[in-house]
């Protein structure tokens, strides 16, 4: 018994110390949180969540060799069931600048983990299966850990050995897919054996799986072998091969979209790159990006003229290095990905009183200035200076990012999920052409955080006195399936939404708790057809950015969201937002939206003209605009409310008297995007 009472006090005190560290951690208190965890060791020599998470502090410190220490001494310290809390870990993907010590890691990794025997391999055991995955996360580094390439084919090579195809298929796929980024750097040959190797085995595996949910989840798993044939074909230097990639990259788009839809049995049209002229004139030209593991392919598109496929340039400081430059634009946006999201989620997670204040607000100029430079957006412009309208055809993560935003020539850009879905937009004939009396169908969700909406859904209703606003409030699903099947026109959402990547079906907009309209529910309404709205505008949802359970998870096939939904449906077009919006520039930016569409634009002019309108307005501007709106109004208590606004601002002569644009930064407008109908 004391020895017992003499363990579960160590346990204590080592619980203590951790749960310490962690809270530090939190805090940014890095070398107090080391301290507390090298407290919790002393107790527990073997307490192996204290030495993975005092790993992570030192990976963040740039304390790469003894981030490695600490993780192996966890690794020797775990038993079979804490295998599973330890593959949660990502520290050793972080660490990207001790080279030797991190190929000594895996391959210390891979000699502690291999099998011993023949009989070990083939037990199938759980603990083998865990060993397994932990094997895999030791080998799932990025390629830059590996200072000498046969380094790096020796330790994935020899971990096929151990994670055979006939014993642990998906770890074996996973694994060829890092080897193939190494072949894919010195061996073109070799490559496009192994290539055919794994689309083999990938095949091979989908052949045997009995549920359809499982053949999608895994062809989406490794969409990477359908993504590097493409970088083969469009890697080439033949026209023919680049009209065969960006054929092959299509099919895959549609794919995916299908699958949403359909099931596994959805097969693909038929895309001849010869389609696509239909969508484009001398003045309207579309940018098709295709994203691997092993590059970024831009397709430039212009009518009547050969395929064009952008040759990234290598940064300065690597050109003498002899690198390959497709593999690090790649890597070079990877890593800003993840560092945008990184940023965001710390902003959605701050005090609502310091948002301004946050690195993500403080540096998104320069974040996508970087952004551009890695894209070559400037490049891309060379090519367009006899174009004014743009589509924008983006690819997995490039779906989140406000790509219309990096482009200096005022081009007006309409963004499209595929060419096959503008190609049915443009052959689709609207219900609803009679803009004198179009009707608006307005559904606002009650909230504490978006109090300017029903600002918004006064000065909707004197535009548009054939309103149509939902009488039963809060909206459930059945209502607003109703209403969209009544009503034609605009449809105006103002609340919230989400989007799960792992879960498309399940990406929602947030109706009256716990009630919610789904991807799925919107595919599923067969008698829903909403080619007789002009326009679908969701703002103040965040529709673009992962939430925080599913941030770290990067999209490996298509990017499918809510807009896909509403443009399968056959909808013309659908505002957007690709982050959480500011209530009240929210509410300016989308009256203008209206008031310019009230003008007889079209719903890509009006957006673009109302999001320069807002990123220049004055605050003398906004008064003006607050009193001249409160005149047109017919409800006394908004306009009353309006006129206070002007009145705040005319109070402050240091506002009045200067050119300052209170929404003049990305933040505010940038997020808008739209994607429907090619202009």
């Amino acid at each position: 018994m004391t020895n017992w009472l003499r363990e579960m006090t160590k346990w204590g005190y080592g619980l203590f110390f951790r749960l310490s560290g962690d809270v530090l951690r939190n805090l940014g208190r890095f070398e107090e949180a080391i301290a507390s965890y090298d407290n919790a060791i002393q107790f527990k020599p073997d307490y192996h969540p204290a030495l993975i998470n005092k790993g992570n502090v030192l990976v963040k410190l740039g304390r790469n060799t003894e981030a490695i220490e600490s993780y192996d001494l966890a690794l020797d310290s775990i038993d079979p069931q804490w295998w599973e809390d330890w593959n949660k870990n990502q520290g050793l993907a972080n660490i990207a600048e001790d080279s030797k010590a991190a190929v000594t890691m895996s391959d210390n990794g891979i000699s502690r983990l291999h099998p011993q025997t023949p009989k070990v391999q083939e037990s199938g055991s759980e603990s083998d299966s865990k060993k397994s995955e932990r094997l895999q996360d030791y080998i799932m580094q990025r390629l830059g850990l590996f200072s000498d390439l046969s380094q790096a084919k020796k330790s994935y090579e020899e971990a096929l050995d151990f994670l055979t195809f006939e014993n642990f298929p998906e770890q074996h796929l996973l694994v060829f897919q890092e080897l193939l980024k190494v072949y894919s750097r010195d061996d073109a040959e070799e490559f496009d054996r192994k290539l055919t190797q794994g689309t083999q085995q990938l095949e091979e595996l989908l052949s045997k799986q009995e549920s359809e949910i499982e053949k999608i989840r895994l062809s989406s798993k490794f969409a990477a072998f359908n993504q590097m044939r493409v970088d083969i074909l469009a890697q080439s230097d033949t026209i023919a091969n680049y009209i065969k990639a960006l054929e092959k990259a299509e099919v895959r788009k549609n794919t995916c979209l299908g699958w949403l839809r359909e099931g596994s049995d959805y097969q693909p049209h038929n895309f001849n790159f010869q389609q696509t002229q239909k969508l484009l004139n001398p003045k309207t030209a579309a940018i098709y990006w295709h994203l691997s593991p092993l590059a970024i392919t831009t397709f430039i598109i212009k009518h009547k003229e050969p395929l064009k496929v952008l040759l990234p340039q290598l940064p300065r400081e690597l050109q003498q290095k002899n690198a390959d430059a497709h593999f690090v634009q790649i890597q070079r946006f990877v890593t800003w990905v993840q560092q945008w999201k990184n940023s965001y989620q710390h902003y959605c997670q701050g005090d609502n009183t310091d948002k301004e204040t946050t690195p993500w607000r403080l540096n998104m100029k320069t974040m996508l200035q970087n952004l551009r430079d890695i894209l070559e957006i400037e490049q891309i412009e060379h090519s367009l200076q006899d174009v004014d309208n743009l589509i924008l055809i983006p690819h997995r993560e490039l779906h989140l990012l406000p790509l219309d935003d990096l482009f200096a020539t005022p081009f007006i850009i309409t963004y499209v999920p595929s060419f096959q879905i503008g190609l049915e937009l443009l052959e689709l004939a609207s219900s609803s052409q009679n803009l004198d009396s179009i009707k608006l169908l307005n559904v606002e969700i009650p909230s504490n955080n978006l109090p300017f909406a029903s600002v918004q859904s006064a000065v909707l209703h004197y535009l548009y006195p054939k309103y149509g606003k939902l009488v039963k409030s809060p909206t459930t699903k059945i209502d607003l399936l109703k209403a969209l099947q009544d009503c034609e026109g605009y449809f105006q959402f103002t609340g919230h939404g989400y989007h799960k990547p792992e879960k498309p079906r399940e990406s929602a907009l947030v109706l009256e708790k716990p009630d919610e309209l789904t991807l799925g529910d919107i595919f599923e309404c067969e008698k829903l057809d909403l080619r007789k709205y002009q326009l679908i505008c969701l703002s103040a949802c965040e529709t673009g950015i992962t939430s925080q359970e599913t941030s770290k998870e990067r999209i490996v096939d298509e990017y499918v969201g809510l807009v896909s939904g509403f443009l399968a449906k056959k909808a013309n077009y659908v505002v957007s937002t690709l982050w959480r919006v500011d209530d009240r520039s929210t509410t300016i930016l989308i009256i203008k939206l209206y008031q310019l569409l009230k003008q007889k634009e079209t719903p890509v002019a009006a957006l673009k003209q109302a999001k320069n309108w807002l990123s220049q307005l004055t605050y003398k501007d906004l008064a003006k605009w607050y009193k001249d709106l409160a005149e047109e109004l017919n409800e006394p208590q908004w306009s009353n409310y309006l006129r206070t606004e002007a009145e705040i601002i005319q109070k402050h002569p240091e506002k009045m008297n200067s050119d300052q644009c209170p929404y003049a930064h990305p933040y505010y407008y940038a997020g808008f995007i739209i994607t429907g109908k090619p202009a």
